[in-house]
């Protein structure tokens, strides 16, 4: 077992390269102005269609994508996309996204969306529940130790459905962040921290689920989330990084006991990190940055005893 200052500087290690690599990915400083999935607003134009081909080696994907009203007809086309998008691409896969023109006069795909049915038929089903969840809790009052954790369905960093009914049957790990966040105290630590309990969890020969809800489903679309987890070198076999719909987050938000505020060009948050066990149940809750890797293992332990 490694020591309380090994992983403080582990963590303090990871927190300064992956701050690193998404600036250099483009990814922090921008402005949180940015659409829904639900939005057609925005830079550049709405489109729907049928990834084709993945071309890795190019960047590109080939794309048979419908008529863009008023913009250009249904066609056969190559767009640039980013390399999160480029790995959760798979030909015959349905997408909706936002077309743009790169800075070199050409085309390319953002803010891409896999479409689904039975993604969505969960997203509504279970959301909806969530919804109900969220309205009848009291004024002021949020799922604590000792409360059944609320339902949610999301999609992770690899384009898939994530339930809160799937994850039953071992414990998991949750918390809030988003991926342009810049303070080093805030969701970059929570998310090293999260990184380093993953590998502690292993190493003790634990089983455990670790689950990062975004703050920000406007901008961080799967591909987002799975260029963010790979610059924190993260596992995803059993980590989630889950984005949807803006209700549900705002629901899971309040459920939780998080406050969180757009803010110019960031988002103003408090935080919670919980560890729910294998039937749905909260049993260990902090709302501190300073939460420590050792005591939530401990409490993962005591919970298998």
């Amino acid at each position: 077992m490694m020591s309380e200052s090994r992983i403080i500087s582990l963590m303090n290690a990871r927190v300064k390269q992956a701050l690193a690599v998404l600036l250099m990915a483009g990814l922090l400083g921008c402005s949180q102005k940015n659409e829904s999935q639900e939005d057609d607003s925005g830079e550049g134009y709405p489109l729907v269609g049928e990834i084709l081909s993945v071309l890795q080696d190019e960047g590109l994907l080939e794309v048979r994508h419908e008529e863009i009203a008023g913009y250009m007809p249904a066609m056969t086309m190559r767009f640039k996309v980013a390399p999160g998008d480029m790995k959760n691409a798979k030909p015959g896969q349905k997408i909706r996204a936002r077309l743009i023109r790169d800075g070199e006069g050409g085309f390319a795909l953002v803010k891409i969306w896999p479409i689904d049915e039975e993604a969505a038929k969960d997203l509504e089903k279970f959301n909806d529940r969530l919804q109900k969840q969220a309205k009848e809790l009291d004024s002021g009052r949020y799922y604590g130790e000792g409360d059944q954790s609320p339902d949610f369905a999301l999609l992770d960093q690899f384009g898939k459905t994530v339930t809160s009914d799937r994850l039953k049957g071992k414990p998991f790990f949750l918390n809030f962040i988003f991926t342009r966040c810049t303070d080093a105290q805030m969701c970059p630590l929570s998310t090293s921290k999260m990184a380093q309990l993953q590998l502690m969890v292993k190493e003790s020969g634990l089983d455990a689920s670790f689950v990062s809800i975004t703050l920000d489903p406007e901008f961080d679309t799967p591909g987002i989330l799975r260029n963010y987890a790979d610059a924190y070198g993260i596992d995803g076999s059993n980590y989630h990084f889950v984005t949807g719909p803006k209700s549900a987050v705002r629901d899971l938000v309040r459920s939780f006991g998080v406050t969180s505020m757009d803010n110019v060009d960031t988002i103003m948050h408090s935080l919670a990190t919980v560890l729910i066990d294998e039937n749905g149940a909260i049993i260990k809750r902090s709302e501190k940055s300073a939460w420590t890797t050792l005591e939530f293992l401990e409490a993962l332990k005591k919970s298998q005893e």
